[in-house]
């Protein structure tokens, strides 16, 4: 379940990172209003994915030690 949601949050991710990308390259002038908030999400999301593959390494961890 946890790979699930890893998987999904890296979709988000890369999907932010493109609308951003598209949205500096064309130079489209109506949505460059939505870049910052766009940072802001790709921050929260890039430190989620660090917490949740840093969660699922602590775990693997503990089934190998247990």
């Amino acid at each position: 379940m946890l790979d699930d949601i890893i998987k999904q949050e890296e979709e988000l991710y890369a999907t932010l990172s493109t609308v951003k990308s598209l949205i500096e390259e064309h130079n489209i002038f109506p949505l460059k209003g939505m870049v910052e908030q766009i940072d802001k999400l790709l921050d929260r999301s890039k430190y989620a994915l660090l917490g949740l593959r840093k969660w699922t390494i602590i775990e693997e961890e503990g089934e190998v030690n247990d």
